[in-house]
């Protein structure tokens, strides 16, 4: 049995505010809850940068940064509980890490990146708290995107010439996957998100070149692809998620950021602006989501998303815009480059 985890810091609230949120006992049984407030935690490492967080569908949720500086450690994890509070993360020996990418099952979190020359694929057990190696596919030189379900997996790494992404199936949680299937339609192409909304019926957003967002769609577990028409408008797209043929995710233009959907696996989208700059979306379903990124003054904002309604929360004790959120079943953890949040999920 592993050890009771020790909490890393005191003093700052360990699990976010709500002040003068509001408890309505709906007719179905489920209270609304109304957020108006939450306050950040400082990160246990101001050196290194936190850049990826996950949440497992338990509401164990894990963070981590990693760091190409020559001086000081160069990563650092933290994992949070279903209550909010976070704890520090042993983290595995591995030489010269960069974490870009990560996803999360019922129980656990893939974290997915690279080491000299090679895939780097972590695993957080929220079980034992632990974050050990797993093993990726093999021949690949870097993990540019993953995305899970309760137990399925799929991962998009480079393979060793460095030119042609690769698509990897995991039906046990990435213990094990299948043999990676070039993406030769993806050639020199940096891929900006995946999502499957089915065990073998996945979308994969990319760009170009040229700086213009590519978006192709398997039924076959990569074995065929087939492109989707995206507005010129579009420069980017990210946080992908997707049920059935239904998906969502964050489209960027030259002006504005929108949250996006389809109904019919990426073929056709509408998409509503949400007014501020979005650095990453997380949903729950496909209409309760929540969003982080900066206001127009570089503040930090942070807003939820219900049934059509979005609604601005107030945050304290953070100091920089937020990059990155995810979430459980109830709850969601953010970050910033210091910073870590939890917010319960919108319903």
């Amino acid at each position: 049995m592993s050890p009771a985890p020790t909490p890393v810091r005191t003093g700052w609230p360990l699990i976010a505010t709500f002040v003068a949120a509001a408890l309505v006992l709906a007719s179905c049984g489920v209270a609304k809850v109304t957020i108006q407030r939450v306050n950040g935690t400082p990160a246990r490492s101001i050196s290194v940068p936190l850049t990826n967080v996950g949440c497992a569908l338990n509401d164990y949720c894990v963070a981590i940064g990693t760091s190409s500086a020559n001086v000081g450690p160069t990563s650092v994890a933290e994992f949070s509980t279903p209550l909010g509070h976070w704890f520090s993360l042993a983290l595995p020996a591995t030489a010269s890490p960069l974490i870009t990418s990560a996803a999360c099952t019922s129980t656990q979190c893939l974290l997915g990146g690279s080491q000299p020359g090679h895939d780097l694929l972590w695993r957080f057990n929220s079980v034992g708290h632990v974050l050990g190696l797993a093993t990726p596919p093999p021949g690949g030189i870097g993990v540019d995107a993953l995305t899970c379900d309760e137990l399925n997996c799929a991962l998009i790494d480079t393979n060793a010439l460095g030119a042609t992404p690769r698509l990897s199936l995991s039906a046990d949680g990435g213990l094990t996957w299948t043999d990676p299937l070039d993406m030769t339609w993806a050639n020199g192409d940096a891929i900006t998100s995946l999502a499957c909304g089915a065990v073998f019926d996945c979308v994969v957003s990319a760009l170009s070149p040229s700086h213009q967002v590519v978006l192709y769609v398997t039924r076959d577990g990569g074995s065929t692809w087939t492109q989707r028409v995206t507005p010129a408008t579009w420069t980017m797209l990210t946080s992908l998620s997707c049920a059935k043929l239904r998906c969502v995710a964050l489209a960027n233009t030259s002006g504005a950021s929108k949250l996006v959907r389809s109904s019919n696996l990426g073929e056709s989208w509408t998409g509503v602006s949400l007014k501020q700059t979005a650095n990453s979306l997380a949903c729950t379903t496909l209409t309760s989501c929540v969003v982080v990124g900066q206001l127009s003054n570089a503040a930090p904002w942070l807003a939820t998303l219900h049934t059509g309604t979005t609604t601005n929360v107030t945050l304290r004790y953070v100091p920089t815009p937020l990059l990155g959120v995810a979430c459980g079943t109830k709850t969601c953890a953010a970050i910033g480059v210091t910073t870590l949040l939890n917010v319960p999920t919108p319903r």
